[in-house]
């Protein structure tokens, strides 16, 4: 092994993240994994796998990664080390540290909670379908390094691993499929040591593997990397009136809200926190995953009045764009399979949205023309203050068939208004129209209509 191939990364969540520790509390149903100063981390093998998984096609991987068999074992040439969170003043939470700032340690000592809740295509919760999971907040940046053992013909397997992590589909923890785990590579060091050169040598040897050396990073622009096998679908929206993705609770105004949490901020290394209105993919992808199936069983002539349409899990279209855990909808064990459609969590701050509109409603009963006792409630809604409301979809599936046609009649209705977002939907609420692009190409324009 004549080169040693070194490459340190500060990354950004740029949606919140969860990786487990597999623990829970009496107020949250899952916990994140922490380091031994209560900041969150994530573990090198959680890294590595994510890498190795992504990869896996490359007939060179196990030659890289190690593998075991029967007969035969072969080690990792790559070494992965567990990623520290980025705290004030760029220091970062490596081994045991005295002095802590008491405050941002509380901060991270009471994460956000995300809560979930499974909708059928009936438009219900599903059963067991609640729950909800500690995450880490948007913004938070952390600091990894990967070092390969190698020769000089092993560059390509070097600069595989490289663009891999600065991808955009490069996420981790649970949940990457709805929203969670996005990470953007904000600067890195790379630098390859040869071994059998002396100035390289020496440099090797006294080579600082602490995060908190001093390293000349470069800074990075994540849109220069254009992966091929990822279909990027954009829709550039604008709201017919008003919106809302709800918090599940109000507060003194009003006895619904939108859904806000706190990100982070770093400002001159002085990590500030910054409320802000979210939107979460999750609810955007249910939405999208129920049309999805409508879709599909009108282009494969799969009729519900002949009992042949087929939602959830068990339509193909779903299953293979969004995945399924191991069970079908009958209980039945099934094999599992990962998602292949990617929404990121959308973050607006006070410039661009406005929650101060309340709607009060009230029921009415039928037969006096008064108000029913215990029947009168308001909500607060999302205004939109700039042009437009944007979100990307990634997909990573290939085929060009009626799989993937489904998937662009559901972002089409979309664009048309006919598929409302978000809660309230049935008083008028989350109606949207515009524009569908392919790989930047237009797909759909909803002004260029002949309505």
């Amino acid at each position: 092994m004549t080169h040693r191939y070194i490459a340190r990364f500060i990354i950004e969540a740029e949606t919140p993240l969860f990786v487990g520790s597999g623990q829970a509390s009496l107020l949250k149903d899952a916990l994140v994994q922490k380091d031994v100063n209560g900041f969150p981390m994530i573990l090198g093998t959680s890294l590595a796998g994510v890498i190795r998984h992504a990869l896996a096609s490359n007939n060179w991987i196990n030659q890289v990664f190690g593998f075991a068999e029967k007969n035969k074992v072969t080690g990792s040439l790559l070494k992965v080390s567990s990623a520290q969170m980025i705290l004030n003043n760029g220091l970062v939470s490596e081994g045991i540290m005295d002095d802590i700032d008491a405050n941002l340690l509380n901060r991270f000592n009471n994460l956000p909670s995300r809560q979930h809740v499974r909708i059928t295509e009936k438009s219900v919760a599903a059963d067991k379908g609640l729950f909800d999971n500690e995450v880490v907040y948007k913004g938070v940046r952390f600091m990894f390094e990967l070092e390969l053992k190698g020769t000089a013909e092993d560059k390509m397997y070097w600069d595989s691993i490289i663009n891999q992590v600065q991808g955009p589909t490069f996420r981790i923890g649970s949940g990457t499929r709805n929203g969670y785990g996005s990470l953007k590579v904000i600067a890195m060091f790379n630098q390859t040591f040869n071994l059998q050169d002396e100035s390289d040598f020496n440099a090797y040897i006294k080579y600082d593997p602490s995060f908190n050396s001093t390293l000349k990073f470069n800074n990075f622009n994540q849109a220069q990397i254009v992966d091929s096998s990822i279909t990027k679908y954009s829709l550039r929206l604008k709201p017919d009136s008003f919106f809302i993705f709800s918090e599940g609770f109000g507060d003194e105004g009003a006895d619904n809200r939108p859904l806000e949490e706190e990100i982070v901020v770093y400002e001159n290394d002085i990590i500030k926190f910054e409320k802000q209105t979210v939107i979460p993919a999750s609810s955007i992808k249910g939405a999208i995953s129920h049309r999805v199936a409508f879709h599909y069983n009108r282009l494969t002539d799969q009729f519900a009045d002949q009992g042949k349409g087929k939602t959830g899990i068990d339509n193909q279209a779903v299953a293979e764009l969004f995945g399924k855990a191991g069970q079908d909808a009958a209980k039945k064990a099934v094999d599992a399979q990962a998602g292949k459609v990617f929404i990121n969590d959308l973050y607006y701050s006070e410039d661009h949205v406005a929650n101060n509109k309340i709607f009060n409603h009230v029921a009415i009963d039928r037969f006096t023309g008064g108000a029913m006792d215990g029947a009168l409630f308001s909500e607060k809604v999302t205004n939109l203050l700039g042009n437009e409301f944007n979100f990307d979809v990634y997909l990573k599936y290939a085929k060009d068939d009626q799989i993937t046609h489904a998937l662009e009649c559901a972002l089409t209705d979309i664009c048309k208004g006919l598929l409302p977002l978000g809660g309230m939907t049935t008083k008028g609420h989350g109606m949207f129209t515009g524009r569908l692009l392919k790989n930047e190409n237009e797909l759909y324009n909803y002004e260029n209509q002949n309505l």
